[in-house]
């Protein structure tokens, strides 16, 4: 049920983050991952398939995650195809900027939550 994802913090999210040297970005993967699904409304995404594929691609499936995450936010947050945002998300993300993609695709998550909860 979409109602059940909630607005996270990007701050809390990055600070943390520095502060365990990245481990807690494992934990907000999977958040994104479980509320990216229930916004779509289908299990597109799986932590096990990134972690998998990730591995077994030296981190470039990683690339195609981030890309194709955040083109999927951004057609479901403002309908319209985010080609050239996904695309530099995956550039962000091939260079180590993972954490600026993570944030930028939570702002969408966020988004869409203030607007559902506006809705109501």
């Amino acid at each position: 049920m979409v109602s059940d994802i909630k607005y996270k913090s990007i701050f809390w999210d990055i600070f943390w983050t520095v502060l365990t040297v990245g481990l807690f970005n494992i934990w907000v993967q999977v958040r994104q991952i479980l509320d990216t699904n229930e916004l779509l409304g289908k299990p597109v995404y799986s932590m096990w398939k990134l972690l998998l594929l990730t591995l077994i691609t030296l981190g470039f499936y990683f690339v195609w995650h981030e890309y194709k995450m955040t083109r999927d936010l951004y057609l479901k947050v403002h309908g319209v195809p985010g080609k050239d945002v996904a695309f530099w998300c995956g550039v962000a993300a091939f260079f180590g900027l993972w954490f600026v993609v993570d944030s930028y695709q939570q702002s969408l998550i966020n988004l869409w939550v203030l607007r559902s909860q506006t809705q109501v």
